[in-house]
């Protein structure tokens, strides 16, 4: 009796909770709405630019947003610098106000060719291991990030992507 009770409790949450891969992806999606991420990051240089060539208007800017995005997977692994989780964390307290939910998700960054730049992108531990596993140095991926955009008071502009799904 106890194993078909279990056995029936089992059958009934997974048909509950369960999803199928397209309803799985369609959740990302409409949270990550998918952009020409070339054309957001020329923008946010010349606005960088445009700033520290005028005085009058304040250095300090930042932005935080989620996008999708194809990109080509490099195959490299270093670990995050201390002055991109720096600016990560201003620009989550900023917005959310507890920076310290970064802490543990932003140790290592993957290598990815984005139009015909190379960038390096902080990812958490457990998508890493998946990339590691599941994909092949240049295979072009959907990445599902959250955009940190920080340009500080030292002029120094920071486009940041914390991968935290991917699509092959």
């Amino acid at each position: 009796m106890n194993k078909s009770f279990y056995i029936l409790f089992l059958f009934i949450t997974n048909s509950v909770y369960g999803q199928s891969d397209q309803k799985y992806w369609d959740n990302w999606n409409k949270n990550y709405p998918e952009v020409d991420i070339v054309s957001i990051l020329k923008q946010e240089k010349l606005y960088a630019d445009s700033i520290e060539k005028n005085p009058a208007i304040p250095r300090y800017y930042s932005r935080l947003d989620n996008y999708r995005f194809k990109a080509v997977y490099l195959g490299k692994t270093r670990a995050t610098s201390q002055e991109v989780i720096t600016s990560m964390k201003n620009v989550y307290k900023l917005f959310t106000g507890n920076a310290s939910r970064l802490d543990g998700m932003i140790e290592s960054e993957v290598l990815f060719k984005i139009g015909q730049e190379e960038t390096w992108m902080p990812v958490q531990p457990q998508i890493l291991e998946a990339l590691k596993k599941e994909v092949k140095k240049g295979n072009m991926l959907t990445v599902y990030c959250l955009h940190f955009n920080e340009h500080n008071s030292k002029n120094i502009l920071y486009n940041t992507f914390l991968i935290s799904e991917f699509y092959k």
